[in-house]
């Protein structure tokens, strides 16, 4: 439970005090351009979009944090009223969301 609630206030924090890129599609291009540092990726999402961001990922050794609930439940933790799929991390601020990155590469909620 402790592990559910560190991944929703990382993200909340880095919302704050990072530089994100919300939505599959602005994602996959910063992937592609290699700015990101870190991506977190909702549970319940179409096939394509994951597909897609873990291939483009794990060629820039990019880290893939899953996040365990559906996009509606990611678009609320980040404060918006609309499902959010993707999250590209550009800058993590303050928070430590890059760490729970650099496991085994794939990080379940």
């Amino acid at each position: 439970m402790s592990e559910v609630l560190s991944l929703d206030n990382e993200i909340r924090l880095l919302l704050k005090t990072g530089k994100v890129v919300l939505g599959a599609r602005k994602a996959l291009r910063t992937i592609k351009l290699g700015k990101a540092k870190a991506v977190i990726i909702a549970s319940r999402i179409p096939r394509w979009i994951e597909e897609d961001v873990k291939y483009y990922a794990r060629l820039g050794g990019i880290p893939v944090i899953r996040f365990g609930g559906t996009s509606y439940d990611l678009g609320t933790v980040c404060g918006k009223l609309f499902p959010i799929t993707t999250i590209a991390v550009l800058d993590p601020g303050e928070s430590g969301i890059t760490e729970l990155g650099k496991g085994e590469g794939e990080v379940e909620r």
